[in-house]
């Protein structure tokens, strides 16, 4: 079995869209527009994990505001 790269990184917009329908064919029930104003409020808080080139996971921490204070949404 060959080695596969197990890495973190932030994801672009269109992957974010991936994230929002992957949850929803796990039964989450994502906003129709929280895309837009999550990332409109904080780009660089949405993570994805990848397994090679396979994603495996995602996550956002969304920072708002200048209180520091964060939305977690896995």
């Amino acid at each position: 079995m060959q080695d596969k790269n197990y890495r973190i990184r932030t994801m672009n917009r269109k992957e974010v869209d991936f994230a929002i329908e992957w949850a929803a064919k796990e039964g989450w029930n994502p906003g129709i527009h929280d895309a837009d104003c999550f990332y409109s409020a904080d780009p660089n808080g949405f993570f994805m994990w990848l397994l090679g080139d396979e994603p495996i996971a995602t996550i956002s921490v969304i920072k708002y505001g200048n209180s520091g204070d964060t939305i977690l949404n896995y």
